[in-house]
Parts: C-alpha cells; structure tokens; sequence
C-alpha cells in the first residue's frame, strides 16, 4: 500500500535471509521495493527467487515452473523498464514465452504470462508490438484481459480504434464472466482497462469530451479500488495515462497534476517523470522541466535503450535546456 510502503523496508530487507531456501521468502521483500521504486534491490530480489525456484523443481523433477517464476519475471521487468534496461526486459519476454505450464495458483503466475509481453510494448510506447501481441489463453480469465487491453490501446493510439472494438468487446465479455463466477474483485479490474480503452477509442475519433471523461473514470476507479497482493492487474498507472491523454488535448497544467499524483502511489517511474518533464514545458516553467529531466537522466543512468525519451532526455541534460 503506497502510503506506507517505506514502513516496511527494514522487514523486506531482512525476509529474504530467513529462509534462504525458500522461493517466495525470496521474492516477497520485491513487494515492498517495487512500491517504493527500488528496482535494483526488486531485480535482485527476484534474482533470487527465480534461481532457488528453479533448483526446487529440477530436484523434483517438476514438468513445468513453480508459479512464482513468470511472477518474478514480470516484477524483474518492470523494474528493468524503469531503469531503461530495454534489453534484459526483452529477456523477460523471451523467458515468459517459454512458459508451457505452470505449477501452483493459477492467478499470480499466468497473470504474469500476460503481463509481461504487455508491459513490455505499453512501457516503451511501442503501439504496433501491442496491437499485434498474440492471446495466449490462459487459465485466468484476467490475464487474458491484459492482453487484450493492451491490443486495444496499441490500436486506438495508433489511429485503428475501429480495430481497437474487437479487443475491447473481448474484455466485456471476459468481465460478465467474472461477475458470474463472482469474482468481483477481478471483474472491477478489467473494467478500469474496459473504460480506458474506450477512452482512447474515443479520443482517436476525436471525440475529445468523451475520451476526457472516460479516461477520469478509469484513473478514479483504479485510485478507489485496492491493489491486489499480486503487481500484474496494475499494469499501467491510469492516472499516468490520463496525463498523456491530458497533454494531447493541450491540458499541460492538469497533465502535471495528473503525473505527479500517479507517481505519489507508483514512484520512480520513467514514464512518470519523462510525462512531467514534457508537462512541464509545455507550461513554460523550464526549471520544473529540467528537474524533471534530470530525475528521467539519473534513474536511467546505465540505460540500454532506444527510447525516444532517452535519447531526448540526454539531449536536454547535456545541453542543460
């Protein structure tokens, strides 16, 4: 829970040495990390866990992965997306693909599955990668959703919210679905993604007062609704999203507002910080920007990626514009 999460750095910090055998005492202090956006401390942690779990189940003999290893690779690469690592996240994606089974609750490890090609595309923008990405039909209703959520704002950002409707009618019938089985805590999170996408169908077709509404409703149910133990139903801050929406509508006060009360509960985001750098131009307070700026530099300082933002950030830092 963001507003106490640092509260539990002394309690992660100490865990994992416990029971040093043990998976999930491995990966749990990374719960705490990622809430607090310490991704060296989650991707080590995660290190870990993955490495533990996977001599268990050779010494077993398992036929498939323990449910916490696609977990730990989705906690792995949303911090490596973070620090601009786009290489080691792209690892995370060929890893998840070779995921044929796994072992242990159904929710965590297959919501993972989903999320981390997911993540991968929405993170660095690239809106194609997530309109084309392939559904892998999981045994979890959600995770599924991920997907399709993710095909659909690869289509709607990139001007196909006609293309984006088959996606999105996907998730409605996902959610009923969970509402059947009673599963009402994930049902309410596939309509955050269910508004959101329609959000930017909307603003695709240029109905802007539509698209403004409905992306506030996204962002307000995500802020209203409590986080799963699990990271992989959040796949995107919404209210960041909102911030995009924000400045494509020429709003660079409000996106502003919109970036830093995201970062207040998902801290130490690139996307975050990138999304009030440019905010901040746009308003024409320079000092703002490039403190901005300046925090996109330092969480990216040993970055491998290609990213736009990247590669403008250190244009702007160098140049102390």
């Amino acid at each position: 829970f963001a507003p106490i999460a640092h509260k539990g750095l002394p309690a992660a910090d100490k865990y994992a040495r416990l029971a040093p055998a043990a998976p999930h005492a491995q990966h749990m202090p990374s719960h705490i990390y990622s809430m607090v956006g310490k991704w060296n401390e989650s991707i080590a942690s995660n290190q870990r866990s993955v490495e533990v779990a996977n001599a268990y189940a050779a010494e077993n003999k398992m036929d498939g992965v323990l449910a916490g290893v696609p977990h730990s690779y989705d906690f792995m690469q949303y911090a490596y997306l973070q620090l601009g690592q786009d290489a080691k996240a792209k690892a995370m994606v060929d890893k998840s693909y070779e995921v044929k089974k796994v072992i242990g609750p159904v929710s965590a490890g297959n919501t993972a599955r989903a999320a981390v090609p997911a993540r991968y595309m929405l993170e660095r923008q690239d809106l194609k990668g997530a309109a084309d990405l392939p559904v892998l039909n999981l045994p979890f209703p959600p995770a599924d959703a991920i997907t399709y959520f993710a095909r659909a704002m690869g289509k709607a950002r990139s001007g196909d919210p006609a293309g984006a409707q088959a996606d999105i009618d996907k998730m409605i019938a996902l959610r009923e679905g969970l509402v059947k089985a009673n599963q009402n805590y994930w049902a309410e999170q596939v309509e955050v993604q269910i508004i959101a996408a329609r959000g930017w169908q909307a603003q695709a077709k240029g109905n802007a007062e539509e698209a403004f509404k409905l992306m506030a409703a996204a962002a307000n149910l995500e802020d209203s609704t409590e986080k799963h133990v699990a990271m992989e139903n959040r796949l995107y801050p919404m209210r960041e999203l909102f911030g995009d929406m924000l400045m494509l509508q020429g709003q660079p006060g409000a996106a502003l507002a919109a970036y830093e009360q995201s970062m207040k509960a998902a801290p130490e985001r690139l996307r975050g910080y990138y999304g009030a750098a440019k905010a901040a131009e746009a308003m024409g307070d320079k000092a703002m920007a490039t403190t901005y700026f300046r925090k996109v530099a330092s969480l990216t300082r040993k970055s491998d990626g290609t990213r736009a933002e990247l590669q403008e950030t250190k244009v702007r830092v160098a140049s102390g514009t």
